[in-house]
């Protein structure tokens, strides 16, 4: 640990794999980024990002976690960690040819390209223009990549089970959560009914769910899985963690997408994706008054 205080990761680009916390350093008008090793409870590496940054979003940085693009007053700006910190590298003005009103970058997503992909428009309601920029190249201009889609509501059911009602949110051909709701087999309404909230995507057809109903009602436990079959129109849910009296878990999807992260009023566990293995809890658990939880890298 340098005289900064920031722990840098030795012998590769970016940020090694592990949880990571946000914690808010007013003073300094920054965010700090902590990465935590789950299966050890050691604090792996530590990085500053600007204060306007978004950084929830696991799509806002590229894979090594080496570049971080966000949005700050309508514009798009890429840093690269450099010393443990993101440094502002490339900046780009939304194109204003789009429409009559102001344009605006917003929901800026670093592809497996490594090209950062935007939506342009004047609100987030409307469909806007895609454009995507090469954080390596920042004097090119944005590269039009056509128009882009609003968010849709589809009803579909659950595979097998007729009451059930599952309300899946996609943005073009892009799904970005459901809503998973419906009633245990030979249960009643009133009794028996079951309610998932399903917004962290394990792959690009899956999703994690949590519920937050009492045990009894957590038909598929209390961390699930579902699974959208989109020209069918049906999900399949299965579980992933059994019902819990813990409070609602924070679910994260490992960079494997093999395994999962469950954070509850209890402690820190892993478990398998698939529900095949219980639970176990981590020395992660030890760890006091961490930040905002935000993904697992």
């Amino acid at each position: 640990m340098g005289d900064d205080g920031v722990i840098e990761p030795t012998g590769q680009v970016g940020l090694p794999s592990g949880i990571v916390i946000s914690k808010d350093n007013f003073s300094a008008r920054t965010k700090g980024l902590l990465v935590y090793d789950v299966t050890t409870g050691s604090l792996l590496a530590t990085a500053a990002a600007p204060g306007e940054a978004g950084v929830n979003r696991r799509e806002a940085f590229d894979a090594t976690m080496h570049r971080l693009t966000y949005t700050n007053d309508c514009e798009l700006y890429v840093a690269t960690l450099t010393g443990g910190t993101y440094v502002p590298s490339g900046r780009w003005k939304p194109p204003q040819a789009f429409g009559e009103a102001k344009q605006c970058f917003d929901s800026p997503t670093f592809g497996e390209d490594g090209w950062i992909r935007a939506t342009v428009g004047a609100t987030v309601t409307e469909p806007g223009r895609v454009v995507s920029v090469d954080p390596a190249q920042p004097d090119t201009a944005p590269r039009d990549e056509g128009a882009g889609s609003v968010r849709q509501e589809k009803k579909f059911r659950i595979a097998g089970l007729s009451k059930s009602d599952v309300r899946v949110y996609v943005r073009g051909g892009t799904v970005t959560d459901l809503v998973v709701t419906g009633v245990m087999p030979g249960g009643d309404v009133l009794g028996g009914d079951f309610w998932y909230d399903c917004k962290t995507q394990a792959d690009k057809a899956a999703f994690l769910c949590t519920s937050s109903r009492d045990v009894s009602r957590q038909y598929y436990g209390s961390v699930a899985l579902a699974t959208v079959d989109v020209p069918a129109g049906t999900v399949t849910v299965k579980q992933v963690a059994p019902a819990s009296k813990a409070s609602r878990p924070t679910v994260l999807p490992a960079p494997d997408r093999k395994r999962v992260a469950i954070n509850d009023s209890t402690g820190w566990y892993t478990t398998s994706l698939d529900g095949a293995s219980s639970p176990a809890r981590q020395p992660f658990s030890d760890q006091q008054n961490l930040g905002d939880i935000l993904f697992w890298a």
